[in-house]
């Protein structure tokens, strides 16, 4: 049985006890802002303010929602039903919401402050990793958004699950500590599915600081006596780990709801090695971060592929080559990598070439390999040492600042896309999302100009064009609405909803024959798109086929049996046919 360390010195303790109440107040005082703020458009009406399923609270029929379906197609159970008890607890008052992020997110950091303390023994690299986590601006669309409460949840799981490993290698491998370890990765899966990569994580630790995997020369002193099962059993002991992550990835993958259109596998792959250098470079300069950052619709430049994939090259065999004499820094580079690989848009799952959020724990690793490299070099220094505490309080200072600035940005809808446009290049996406924003706000004048510069960027929106015409619409300028909604029905899209609004505008136009033609388009795209169905049904109603829209109202309802509108479509229909019993049955 491996060897316990020593106890912590009380002198350690106490640091300990200061490092945890500093980093609830650093994320206090940068996150306590965003209490004032209110729910946003962007996604927050789609998993809580505006879900008739969340917003009850912890109910039978709400919970079995949530564990079979949730919300935009995604599968994130835990995240729910968390978004759930918060309805129960304090309503749509947002404040309470918004809190409830804040202290996920300072109880991850405090939980990973002590896990890399209690890993290596060694405070101040622990506290600096765990400073960098709770401070960095890369964060704030993680704790700051509340439809990102999936990441936060999932990440506070990560590291109870760490926690948890280090407790089943430390005193003594058992079943009862090894099950620990699996619940709390199978709750982080169902917090959000980005910690599959967590067996690979913990097979690094094995080799530094755990030293299960040979020995290293800077392995911690208590690790040298653990036992060597060897790297067979080792990858054998994570199998049941691996089985939960692709079990977690097959449910995922199956009920992910694609609902954009992306650029080819070969422009995506050519995003994602540069993103790769960008993430990285956005770690040590943060000033300059958005909500959205558009995938390009071509390849990037040969020479920026050419010059991330050199880099990322070197860095990897790099770090493979110092394995020995620098596992900290072949573990974080290696954490990075891996961590990130899930999101790194490879898969077709957005439009997006990065995210903020995506870099919410792969930065772990590269604050690992930057911390105890530079506490390696600072032994060096001897009583010059006080210059590294100096320089470390300083960049903590420089990124809580940073960080304090960057939720600023999240107060609004306004505030955020105005702030993507004006950081980043050619953002259609942002265009749109702000152009929504002012037309929903009776400011319609002001979002036709952005509708218009989306088009300009992308040529072949659906959204751009739909948006366009129905603020035309509204401004009564018929002719150049039907241009624009006429141009979305010759786009291929798989936004379905925006089908069925297009469908929606084209009627209320008067445009009757292509309203028809874009309902029915919608119905045999989505043939189990319930919305899809209860459209078209009206129209047919209203048109005086009552016969041919019960069908609709029906086919609605076996395709979503809960859906409220096609019951109340349909209760309608049959009462105005005469069947008054069925009608009722329907309105209940």
């Amino acid at each position: 049985m491996p060897r316990s360390p020593h106890p912590p010195k009380r002198s350690d303790t106490f640091y300990a006890w200061g490092v945890s109440i500093l980093l609830v107040i650093a994320v206090g005082l940068i996150y306590g802002q965003t209490l004032d703020y209110g729910f946003l458009g962007y996604d927050d009406d789609k998993f809580v303010s505006a879900n008739p399923h969340v917003t009850p609270g912890l109910t039978a029929d709400g919970l079995w929602w949530g564990l079979t379906k949730g919300p935009l197609g995604e599968w994130y159970p835990l995240t729910v039903f968390s978004h759930m008890l918060d309805c129960q607890l304090f309503g749509l008052e947002v404040w309470g919401h918004r809190l409830h992020n804040l202290l996920l997110h300072a109880a991850t950091a405090i939980a990973l402050f002590l896990f890399w303390w209690r890993l290596t023994g060694e405070l101040w690299p622990s506290a600096f990793v765990a400073a960098v986590f709770a401070v960095h601006p890369q964060h704030v669309e993680s704790v700051a958004w509340l439809s990102e409460r999936k990441d936060v949840l999932s990440g506070l799981f990560f590291v109870l699950t760490l926690c948890a490993y280090l407790g089943y290698v430390r005193h003594g491998r058992s079943g009862a500590r090894y099950a620990l370890v699996a619940l709390l990765f199978a709750l982080g899966l169902l917090a959000k599915p980005m910690i599959v990569t967590l067996p690979g994580v913990l097979l690094l630790l094995d080799f530094w600081p755990l030293s299960r995997i040979g020995t290293t020369d800077d392995a911690p002193a208590w690790s040298r006596t653990n036992e060597r099962p060897g790297a067979v059993w080792l990858v054998v002991e994570k199998l049941p780990l691996v089985a939960l992550a692709i079990g977690d990835s097959l449910m995922t993958l199956g009920t992910h709801a694609q609902t954009k259109e992306v650029p080819p596998w070969p422009v995506r792959s050519g995003s994602a090695v540069v993103s790769c250098v960008k993430y990285i470079w956005q770690m040590f300069d943060p000033r300059d971060l958005a909500a959205f950052y558009p995938l390009p619709r071509e390849m990037p430049p040969a020479w920026q592929i050419a010059a991330a994939a050199a880099m990322l090259i070197l860095a990897s065999v790099a770090a493979v080559i110092g394995r020995r004499r620098f596992p900290y820094g072949f573990v974080g580079w290696y954490w990075y990598l891996g961590m990130l690989a899930p999101v790194l848009g490879i898969l077709e799952i957005g439009d997006l070439a990065m995210a903020d959020r995506y870099m919410y724990l792969p930065s772990i690793g590269l604050s690992v390999a930057l911390a105890w490299g530079v506490a390696r070099w600072g032994n060096r220094l001897g009583a010059r040492q006080w210059m590294l505490g100096a320089g470390a309080a300083l960049v903590i200072a420089l990124l809580t600042a940073y960080a304090a600035r960057q939720v600023t940005f999240w107060f609004n809808e306004e505030v955020l896309w105005q702030h993507a446009i004006d950081v980043t290049t050619d953002n259609g996406r942002a265009e749109i999302y702000l152009g929504h924003w002012l037309a929903d706000n009776d400011r319609v004048d002001e979002a036709i100009p952005h509708y218009r510069r989306a088009i300009e960027i992308m040529p072949a929106s659906f959204s751009a064009e739909l948006n366009l015409g129905a603020a035309l619409l509204l401004k009564d300028n018929r002719e150049e609405a039907l241009l624009h909604l006429h141009r979305a029905m010759q786009l291929r899209s798989r936004d379905v909803a925006g089908y069925v609004y297009l469908t929606r505008l084209l009627f209320r136009a008067g445009e009757v024959e292509s309203a028809f033609a874009a309902a029915r388009r919608a119905v045999e795209r989505y043939p189990l798109d319930a919305a899809a169905h209860t459209e078209l049904g009206l129209m047919l109603a209203q048109e005086g086929q009552r016969d041919e829209a019960i069908g609709e109202f029906e086919a609605a309802l076996k395709a979503e049996p809960d859906y409220v509108e096609a019951h109340i479509s349909l209760a309608s229909a049959l009462a105005r046919r005469g069947q008054t019993d069925e009608a009722i049955r329907h309105y209940h």
